[in-house]
Order: C-alpha cells, then structure tokens, then sequence
C-alpha cells in the first residue's frame, strides 16, 4: 500500500497583474513603433539603390560568339584596356569630363584591334539584368560605354561605375571558381531520409 503524502502549495509566486500589464504595454508599444519605421527605412534604402543604379556608369565587351576564340579575345581585349577603363571610372565617380580618355581608349582599339570590326558606342543603352556586389540592377537604360565585337552574339564582360566591380578577380579567385562546388546537406532532412530509407 502507498503511503499518503501531504501536498502543499508554495503561494510565494503570485502573479502581479499590474506588472504584467505594463509589460504587455510596453512590448505592444515596442513593436508598434518598430512597424511604423519600417516602410520610411524601405524607402530610403530603394531611394539610394535607385541612386547608386541612375549615377553608375556601365562598361560592357560583348564578344562576337560564345566560341572559345571569340571569347578569349574578348578577355584579351578586356585585360589590356582594363587601365583605361578604371580611368573612365575614377573620372566618372569624381564627376570629371572623359572626353580625352574615351579618345584614347578609340585610338587604342583602332591601333591594336581593326582586323576585327569593333564598334563603340556611348549613350543609353538597354542593359539585361545583372547582380553585382550584392546590388541587383534590372534590365533598364543606362548610361553605358559599350564596345561590340564583329556582330555582339556572345556573353559580354560587364561592371559598374564602381571600381571593385571592373577589376580582374585574383589567381585565388580564379581557384575557387575551377574548384567543384560541394553538395550542401541539411542534417535534419538527411536525419529524416534515413528514419523512412
């Protein structure tokens, strides 16, 4: 036979509903202030993207083919003009006229490369969508300086009018990316998979 036991409640943990209530209020107030900055915070940030996207100057080689000659020679092109394209954008970030440098990059081109018909142009030109830096720029209009090999067919080298975006990725980058991507795994769906496997 089970001996009774005497139960007795410890009432040391009485709710205090004055207190309660003001913590309710408070967190209520929190997030309600939180929720009214929200849309003036969205706003100002696709207000300095649409900035940043209108102020940004392109510069895009587009190859004659997606054949490996066409395209190393636009990777030829695109490493030895890419002094003079830094330039156009040191110039165009500090608000300064590339007339003279647009010239040389002409006379550059017409110098090294006239046997392959290359066509620049300057002005508003509709660009495909890109993601660069973490910034996606949707197909639009830009102010772009655009270099067109032969008949323009292939994939084309693109960067913004902001420097890091231009430069040549480094040997370790060039290693990455030859490097195969590793499968990524979830362990709570592979832990499923082998409960039912």
């Amino acid at each position: 036979m089970l001996n009774d036991y005497e139960i007795t409640r410890n009432e040391k943990n009485t709710i205090q509903p004055f207190t309660s209530i003001l913590k309710l209020l408070a967190s209520s107030l929190a997030v309600y202030c939180f929720l009214l900055m929200i849309p003036d915070f969205v706003d100002k940030l696709y207000e300095t993207r649409e900035n940043m996207i209108e102020d940004s100057f392109n510069i895009r080689v587009i190859a004659n083919s997606n054949t490996r000659e066409d395209q190393q020679l636009k990777e030829e092109i695109v490493e030895n003009l890419q002094p003079i394209f830094l330039e156009i954008q040191k110039n165009e970030i500090s608000n300064v006229d590339n007339d003279e440098t647009f010239a040389r990059l002409y006379t550059y081109v017409q110098q090294n490369y006239s046997q392959y018909d290359i066509k620049m142009n300057i002005g508003e030109h509709l660009t495909p969508p890109k993601i660069a830096e973490h910034t996606f720029y949707p197909q639009a209009y830009y102010n772009t300086l655009v270099l067109t090999i032969g008949t323009g067919r292939g994939d084309n080298f693109w960067c913004s009018g902001f420097s890091k975006l231009c430069e040549k990725p480094s040997e370790t980058d060039k290693k990455d990316d030859n490097q195969e991507e590793k499968e990524v795994k979830f362990i709570v769906w592979e832990w499923l998979k082998s409960l039912f496997s």
